[in-house]
């Protein structure tokens, strides 16, 4: 449905750098990369807000990279939602419409449609200042379907929202995705939204594409430390490679470290184990080879959430982990956990990834 080819850009200081990538036909596509590495602008550019200075952009395989955004038959819904203050809910949604010369009674019937289907048809008469932020963004959506779009961009569509009206939102664009069947480009940095959301990742850095993959894919082998900590990898553990692949872990004393295979171009003999927060098992079952390690580790923080734990632990060696219970998972545990007590940890083998240290 959309596909570019190295497209690069240059605006005052930033640069979008050979970013090439695809949205196939009914993809959920997510973007995920920090505030400030080019997601946006990357938007704007297959919006055709921006010409790209080399490059080429593919709409249903039509070269499009010099067309005008009226041309490009896209809908955008922006994080302020940029809706006509002064327009009612079906004047907002039926714009698009109309300046497409659509007769009036075609146009009553779409936006009664899409509103209904977006549960705001009792809106219609309000206007914007009225709205809840929840109300606007529905609003902004429906503007967008209702004109068929060949892809729907949403630019952090949710960041706006109070996390109860942001959870409700995402559950609804998951719904309009599965139901209407629309290819959709949504930018974002937050990862829950995108693991929530997303048939497949792509991650950007500095204004380029560092990696792409499923979900699941991209959390369990990062590319390297920045991916990893994008993706919620909590545990780089310093470690060197021996002569047989074999990887001894510092800082965390005596263990049987795990066998490796490594890419056979890996030079870098320095490396960081890297371990997802429930790859750190408290109290685990001896002798369980579902384990490359079992170790003594001191409690050194607890933090609470609504519904976690989150616990900080050191080793006597300098080795410093962390992990995330529920408070359900807290219950069962055999022993209690407190402040300075010192207790048995396992390192899981399913989560284990390495990325070069450098």
């Amino acid at each position: 449905m959309l596909r570019l080819e190295k497209i690069s850009l240059k605006l005052g200081s930033f640069r979008l750098r050979n970013v090439s990538l695809e949205v196939r036909h009914g993809e959920y596509l997510v973007l995920l990369g920090p505030t400030g590495t080019g997601k946006t602008v990357l938007l704007e550019t297959i919006a055709g807000l921006h010409s790209p200075e080399e490059g080429k952009i593919f709409l249903n395989s039509i070269d499009v990279t010099h067309f005008p955004p009226e041309r490009r038959h896209l809908g955008v819904v922006y994080q302020d939602y940029a809706l006509f203050p002064h327009l009612t809910v079906f004047s907002n949604i039926a714009f698009g419409l109309k300046l497409n010369g659509k007769p009036d009674r075609d146009v009553r019937g779409a936006v009664s449609e899409m509103a209904a289907f977006l549960g705001i048809d009792h809106l219609l008469n309000r206007k914007p200042g009225r709205l809840s932020g929840g109300e606007q963004q529905r609003v902004a959506l429906a503007r967008a379907l209702v004109l068929n779009p060949y892809l729907l961009l949403l630019d952090e569509p949710l960041s706006a929202l109070d996390r109860l009206t942001r959870d409700r939102l995402r559950r609804e664009l998951k719904r309009i995705h599965g139901e209407i069947g629309v290819s959709i480009l949504h930018i974002t940095h937050d990862l829950s939204e995108a693991f929530f959301l997303a048939d497949r990742l792509i991650i950007m850095k500095d204004g380029a594409v560092i990696q792409e993959g499923e979900p699941e894919d991209t959390l369990k082998r990062p590319g390297n430390r920045f991916v990893a900590e994008l993706v919620g990898i909590e545990n780089f553990i310093p470690a060197k490679i021996g002569s047989g692949g074999q990887v001894f872990l510092e800082g965390l004393g005596p263990s049987d470290p795990p066998l490796f295979s490594p890419d056979t171009d890996q030079k870098a003999d320095k490396i960081y184990l890297t371990l997802p927060g429930w790859a750190v098992d408290l109290y685990p079952e001896k002798e369980n080879n579902a384990y490359f390690s079992q170790i003594e580790m001191q409690i050194t923080a607890l933090n609470h959430t609504e519904a976690y734990m989150e616990i900080e632990l050191a080793h006597e060696q300098g080795g410093q982990l962390q992990t995330t219970i529920s408070r359900r998972e807290a219950t069962l545990l055999p022993a209690t956990l407190g402040l300075g007590k010192v207790i048995q940890v396992g390192l899981l083998r399913e989560g284990m990834h390495w990325v070069p240290r450098d």
